[in-house]
């Protein structure tokens, strides 16, 4: 079903989903941006299609629909344990083509990797219901096109804004298409996708097909060395990021009654000091280089090698947006290519010349 509605009739539409459907979006945070009296734009509950910030890039992602910054796994006392409650409606979510490839990283992450699903990941995962937000041009530092992220048809509907607060809407997904019956009018909208970025980026898996050999390379280059002072090991390019995966998981006892309590776990990142902590103090990677290449090395290496079909990385670059350093994480992967392209041309010569 292909329809064009008017602001009025999508906010009709959104009042008749609002009972079923949790309508999640992008949308701004007053006064809460890094800097001074400016709004962060992140996912938050909607429900007016004005709220929707359509025509720019999120500054964080769609992830924590799926993966809370903080949960509560479990409810304890001295004799049982008790589930957190999931939200018992499923979830509309807005997204864009880059982020339904995230959620597909995450998948295999939580449900395929190691054989076994993670149930509270898989409970808020089976209540998405996905709406492609269309994106009319590509923005700043989005590389997705070189990622093979910028097309799916991975979706339930999909959105075009038309800036006159209207928009047209292409819905699949049959248990949707009801609220849309009376409403608009209809039309021909199959969702477009970009198709270049001013950005581009060449992984090191174009120029050798041995992982294994691309990490061997790149693990002792001494070009990592030079992010031990840039890099502060503040974690926002993890914080932003669509795809990490990483969380701590600890319980909290309540002070008026330790035997009971929760258990919860929180969203961490390999680019802070205390990521690799272990029992007896050992710690590894303790310079920020060290974890920036461990980091660089699993989106666009050593993930791919393990799951087999894409890289992790899917190209958004909001860790180019958000870094306070402005160390370019497109750089990085375009400098691992030629580190790795370099050495094997290198070792060819070697041999010709022998």
């Amino acid at each position: 079903m292909e329809k064009y509605l008017d602001s009025n009739e999508l906010n009709q539409v959104f009042c008749a989903l609002a009972p079923e459907f949790r309508i999640m979006a992008p949308a701004y945070e007053h006064l809460g941006g890094r800097f001074a009296h400016t709004d962060n734009l992140l996912y938050q509950p909607i429900s007016q299609i004005d709220q929707i910030v359509w025509n720019k890039k999120s500054h964080f992602s769609p992830k924590e629909v799926v993966l809370p910054i903080t949960e509560t796994l479990f409810y304890f006392n001295a004799n049982e344990l008790r589930e957190s409650k999931v939200e018992a409606r499923p979830t509309l979510l807005f997204l864009r083509a880059c982020d339904i490839h995230a959620l597909e990283r995450l998948d295999y992450m939580y449900l395929q990797n190691g054989g076994n699903a993670d149930y509270y990941y898989q409970a808020k995962r089976k209540k998405l219901k996905l709406v492609l937000l269309e994106c009319q041009s590509s923005f700043e530092n989005c590389f997705c096109v070189s990622m093979g992220t910028n097309e799916t048809d991975q979706f339930d509907a999909a959105i075009r804004f038309d800036g006159n607060n209207g928009a047209y809407l292409n819905i699949k997904d049959t248990s949707l298409q009801p609220y849309f019956d009376s409403l608009g009018i209809h039309c021909d909208y199959q969702p477009q996708f970009v198709q270049s970025n001013p950005t581009s980026v060449r992984t090191p898996d174009q120029v050798c097909d041995d992982p294994a050999l691309i990490r061997q390379i790149l693990q002792n280059d001494p070009s990592w060395g030079e992010y031990n002072s840039r890099c502060i090991g503040c974690g926002r390019c993890t914080t932003s990021c669509p795809t990490c995966s990483c969380y701590n998981v600890f319980d909290i006892a309540y002070d008026e009654n330790p035997q009971m309590g929760e258990r919860r776990r929180q969203q961490a990142s390999c680019m802070t000091d205390n990521f690799t902590d272990m029992a007896g103090g050992h710690k590894f990677r303790q310079k920020t280089g060290e974890r920036l290449r461990y980091r660089a090395l699993h989106k666009v290496n050593d993930y791919k090698a393990r799951q087999g079909n894409h890289h992790m990385c899917v190209g958004c670059g909001r860790c180019d947006d958000r870094c306070p350093q402005y160390i370019s994480f497109t750089n990085i992967i375009n400098r691992m290519t030629d580190i790795v392209e370099h050495h094997i041309a290198t070792q060819h010569q070697e041999q010709e010349n022998a």
